[in-house]
C-alpha cells in the first residue's frame, strides 16, 4: 500500500512540486554566509529564487521546462554546465533524481543546499552513497512546512504530511550535523 501517493509515476510527467517560500526565507537566516552568486536549476515558479533575490543574492535560474518564472533558461540541469561565477546551488530537486542532482552539484560548486524530505536520510542504497557525499548540515524543520502540491493538482488540498529539511553540503566540511529550526519563527 502506498501511503503518500495515489497516482503512478508515469502519470506525473516531470512531476513538479513547487516549494513554499518560507523554506527559502528560512534558509537565508540559517545560512547567512552562503555565496552571493547562486544557481536555482529547478526554479519552477520561483518560490526559492524570489526570496533569495529579495535577500540580495544574484540568482541564475533554469529549469527543464518554462513554468513562467521571468528569465528562466530552459535546460536540463543534469546535462548543463554551471553558469560562470556561480559559487552555490540551491534548489528543491525532482525527488526521483535527487542523488543525481546532489552528486553533480557538489562536484561543481562549493556550496549546495537542497530542500528534501527528511526521509532522504533513510535507505540502504543511500547509506553507502552518504559515505562519499556527507552533508555538512541537515536543517530539520521542527514545524511542518506548508504542503507542496504537484503542479496542476486538482484533488483535495491538505496539510503537510511530510517533514522537510535543508541538506547543506560545503566543500571541505563533512561534519554531518543535524540542527533544528522553526520556519514560522524565522519568517514572521
Amino acid at each position: 500500500m502506498r501511503v503518500n501517493s495515489t497516482h503512478k509515476h508515469s502519470d506525473r510527467g516531470l512531476d513538479p512540486y513547487f516549494s513554499p517560500q518560507c523554506a527559502a526565507e528560512s534558509l537565508l537566516k540559517l545560512e547567512p554566509d552562503m555565496p552571493q552568486e547562486l544557481w536555482e536549476p529547478a526554479v519552477g515558479a520561483g518560490d526559492i529564487a524570489w526570496p533569495l533575490m529579495e535577500g540580495g543574492k544574484n540568482v541564475f535560474t533554469s529549469d527543464i521546462k518554462d513554468y513562467g518564472f521571468p528569465h528562466t533558461v530552459v535546460q536540463d540541469y543534469l546535462t548543463s554546465a554551471p553558469p560562470p561565477g556561480v559559487k552555490g546551488l540551491i534548489t528543491n530537486p525532482p525527488y526521483r533524481k535527487t542523488r543525481q542532482f546532489v552528486t553533480k552539484a557538489i562536484a561543481e560548486v562549493p556550496f549546495v543546499a537542497m530542500l528534501l524530505p527528511l526521509s532522504f536520510l533513510e535507505g540502504v542504497a543511500r547509506h553507502n552513497w552518504y559515505s562519499n557525499h556527507k552533508p555538512a548540515r541537515v536543517w530539520v524543520s521542527s514545524r511542518r512546512m506548508p504542503m507542496m502540491h504537484r503542479l496542476g493538482w486538482t484533488g483535495k488540498k491538505s496539510t503537510s504530511n511530510k517533514a522537510y529539511a535543508w541538506f547543506v553540503w560545503e566543500i571541505g566540511d563533512e561534519s554531518f550535523e543535524v540542527r533544528l529550526f522553526d520556519w514560522k519563527k524565522l519568517t514572521t
